[in-house]
């Protein structure tokens, strides 16, 4: 009888662990229920001076985010940094919803020197909004859905032999992003 009542509440706190994470779990649908933050994107990216500075681009290139339920995030495919930085880790990060279509992302990764040691640590935060309809800046390209977004650059310079810090560099970022979906 004793096993009985202890199987029956061990379930009973289990279901409640179910329903609670569903009912309080993150809700990232736009109007349309097929716009989804989670899942993959391929982001076209910027960076460039912050304000009141002109907005000079400083670099663009292409990179690929992948968006998990529960606000975890892997990030990839950006450029590594300036020598001596010859490779680099995928970027780990989290996200989090902030309103009804906004949410703030943070990734870090690291550039490695030809010795393997790290030379840079560089994280970003990027405030994204998802936006219903088509992405007029890609004319070749027609998505039911896309984000852009805004953030900050900060990249922290370590000597490799010691790990200390040799500088610190902050900058600005802008994305535009396009979900990657099965093609009809």
């Amino acid at each position: 009888m004793k096993q009985f009542a202890r199987i029956c509440g061990m379930t009973l706190v289990g279901l409640l662990a179910l329903v609670g994470g569903l009912g309080f779990g993150p809700q990232v649908q736009a109007d349309d229920s097929h716009a989804k933050f989670e899942g993959t994107w391929i982001n076209d990216v910027q960076i460039l001076a912050c304000a009141p500075a002109p907005p000079i681009v400083f670099a663009s290139f292409q990179s690929l985010s992948t968006h998990m339920v529960g606000g975890t995030m892997v990030e990839g495919g950006a450029p590594g940094g300036p020598p001596p930085a010859v490779s680099r880790s995928s970027g780990q990060g989290i996200w989090q919803r902030t309103s009804a279509h906004r949410f703030v992302e943070f990734f870090r990764f690291n550039n490695f020197d030809n010795l393997g040691r790290v030379v840079s640590i560089v994280e970003v935060t990027v405030r994204t909004r998802l936006i219903h309809g088509d992405n007029p800046a890609t004319a070749d390209v027609v998505e039911p859905y896309y984000l852009k977004g805004e953030g900050t650059n900060r990249i922290t310079n370590l000597n490799p032999a010691d790990g200390s810090v040799i500088n610190v560099t902050e900058g600005c970022n802008r994305a535009t992003s396009t979900p990657m979906l099965f093609q009809e």
